[in-house]
């Protein structure tokens, strides 16, 4: 079956980007912070086989600046609509009407998401109309459909959902129950928006690295240090 994963991204500009991490950081710290985020999280997802990776950037002007991060390899759609709901609506759409038959949604604030969770995502469409990735924060990693029920299903998961609160992941999952619809939840992780979100990604990257084990976003890793150094 033919798998597209769109991540949603915003071009990694000063006070447009990581706008709850000031004033810990300065905006230009916050937008290389994310910067970082957005190219290994790519070139992470990048080594997935027989998934084709969209970008779905915001504004709508920026395609070029990210082209020249993420690269070439990449399909790059614009987002539109008025909130994050009509945002994902159509992105879900444009990939049903590309053809593809199994829908996944991911953001670019959880750089060090395993790997493991988009296959288990990919592979649970199998048997189940929608995956989801519960954030610990209350909101979600992850969205995914798989495309034969996906007009019963899209756009209204996504309506009267209160976005950037605690309630996203529970009103979307009570939305699911009404329509009937099979469910997978992966296992949860979390994202970074926060100074909190922020220290704890350090603490975790420190403890792989004194566990030798591999750091999967490297230039986020050297970029905290970076603004370690300069912070300190």
């Amino acid at each position: 079956m033919s798998t597209c994963l769109i991540v949603f991204a915003k071009n990694p500009i000063p006070n447009q980007v990581k706008t709850r991490l000031l004033p810990e950081l300065s905006p230009e710290q916050a937008a290389s912070l994310y910067r970082a985020f957005l190219i290994d999280w790519c070139e992470t997802l990048s080594g997935l086989s027989n998934v084709d990776l969209v970008i779905a950037y915001t504004p709508p002007e920026s395609q070029k600046d990210l082209q020249a991060l993420i690269g070439n390899d990449v399909t790059y759609i614009p987002q539109t609509g008025t909130d994050l709901g009509t945002r994902l609506t159509s992105a879900t759409q444009w990939a049903s009407e590309n053809g593809y038959e199994k829908i996944l949604v991911v953001g670019s604030d959880s750089p060090t998401l395993p790997l493991e969770y988009i296959l288990q995502a990919v592979v649970g469409l199998d048997s189940r109309d929608i995956v989801i990735g519960p954030s610990v924060d209350g909101g979600y990693y992850l969205i995914g459909f798989s495309v034969e029920n996906l007009n019963e299903i899209v756009p209204s998961i996504f309506e009267e959902i209160a976005w950037s609160t605690p309630q996203v992941l529970q009103q979307t999952v009570e939305r699911v129950r009404t329509m009937d619809a099979t469910l997978k939840v992966l296992p949860p992780w979390y994202d970074v928006d926060t100074p909190e979100d922020l220290s704890f990604l350090l603490t975790h990257l420190s403890a792989i690295r004194l566990a030798e084990g591999t750091v999967q976003a490297v230039r986020t890793q050297n970029m905290l240090f970076e603004l370690l150094k300069e912070n300190s």
